[in-house]
């Protein structure tokens, strides 16, 4: 007899990933008027599994739904990344001390592999692959702390600073000192040096902070 699937993907989620994706790869640009009826008939999605996918992104900070008017993909606006960056460093040391406590060596092996995917993605300059790998590489990072609700709080923040990282990437055609980081953080996790992992990791949100503000010039506030 063949094994009934008890946990079928709904539509509604398998909505929720393509639109996620499309969010965070830039491919719906920041600031966008979504039609609800143009996706309806590209995609031939459904009119309520889709607006349940709207409400679950908004949730996630990356679409703004605005009552009689429809639903904007959120904009790159540099005071969210200021926030963003503020509520990770609060909590990304911490975390990530609990992580290097808890790593196994199979998450280790699979951040090498990711470092190596991100710097060949880079060298092919392909930002978005290396977006998706820079946000992999956390999400291991999140799983080791072996904290549901810590990784829920650090993947829902990675996923906000997804985009502004790819847009920076994508103009300033340079991620290659993010990659150096996450692989001296590599380092750091396999010889478990908890204390210096703690830094490193401060550093590494700080530093990204940094390079971001840095590429704009003084009167941008937008992407």
């Amino acid at each position: 007899m063949a094994q009934v699937n008890q946990n079928p993907l709904r539509e509604s989620d398998r909505i929720e990933d393509e639109l996620r994706r499309l969010i965070l790869t830039l491919e719906l640009e920041p600031g966008l008027a979504i039609s609800e009826a143009s996706l309806m008939k590209q995609y031939h999605w459904g009119r309520t599994p889709l607006r349940e996918a709207f409400q679950r992104l908004a949730e996630q900070s990356l679409l703004q739904i605005i009552p009689h008017h429809g639903v904007v993909v959120t904009p790159l606006n540099i005071f969210e990344f200021v926030e963003v960056m503020d509520a990770m460093g609060m909590v990304i040391g911490s975390a990530a001390e609990l992580a290097c406590k808890h790593v196994t060596d199979a998450q280790l092996n699979n951040l090498d592999e990711l470092i190596d995917q991100g710097a060949a993605a880079s060298g092919a300059g392909d930002f978005v692959r290396v977006a998706e790998l820079d946000y992999e590489f956390h999400r291991e990072l999140a799983d080791a702390t072996g904290n549901r609700y810590l990784r829920d709080y650090l993947l829902h923040l990675h996923r906000i600073a997804t985009r502004f990282n790819l847009a920076a990437w994508k103009r300033d055609r340079n991620s290659a000192p993010s990659l150096e980081e996450h692989r001296q953080l590599a380092a750091l996790f396999r010889q478990k040096d908890a204390e210096q992992v703690k830094t490193a990791m401060r550093e590494h949100i700080e530093n990204a902070r940094t390079r971001l503000l840095g590429s704009l010039s003084p009167s941008e506030s937008y992407f």
